[in-house]
């Protein structure tokens, strides 16, 4: 009779080392089906010093507050230009569009109609590849992703 109750706690032993394997598996092949999570938000720029002082280049820091994401947007050619804070349309979770108005001014002092820039971009783990599709000869530039 012990060898009865030895054989079935011997196959319940073996039923539940079993059952742990499987859920190790399954747990294990889920895991990995994920897809790696990206990021939207973050700060990217290519605004690098030269040695004489001046700034080119661009920076975006992308955040989100209050249900929305937004983007402070700055360009620099010589010396930086003003931030400007805009909300931003993010699309399939790494497509962003923002636009951009820029106040003018004619030669004369009177005000000039201004000039609205659509700027559309793609989110990546190296950056973020920003270009202006409605300007004729545009180009596309990659503002790495840098640390906030």
């Amino acid at each position: 009779m012990s060898n009865i109750i030895r054989l079935n706690k011997g196959t319940m032993n073996l039923r539940f080392y079993k059952f742990c394997l499987f859920l190790l598996a399954v747990s294990s092949s889920l895991a990995q089906q994920r897809p790696p999570t990206l990021r939207v938000t973050g700060f990217f720029s290519d605004m690098p010093g030269t040695p004489a002082g001046d700034v080119t280049g661009a920076e975006v820091w992308i955040v989100y507050a209050k249900g929305q994401y937004w983007a402070t947007f700055q360009v620099a050619d010589g010396e930086p230009d003003p931030p400007v804070l805009v909300p931003v349309e993010v699309q399939d979770a790494s497509k962003v569009k923002f636009k951009i108005t820029t106040h003018q001014i004619k030669e004369d002092g009177k005000p000039a109609p201004d000039l609205v820039t659509l700027y559309e971009g793609t989110v990546s783990n190296r950056g973020l590849l920003l270009s202006t599709p409605e300007r004729s000869g545009s180009t596309s530039m990659l503002l790495k992703r840098r640390k906030s």
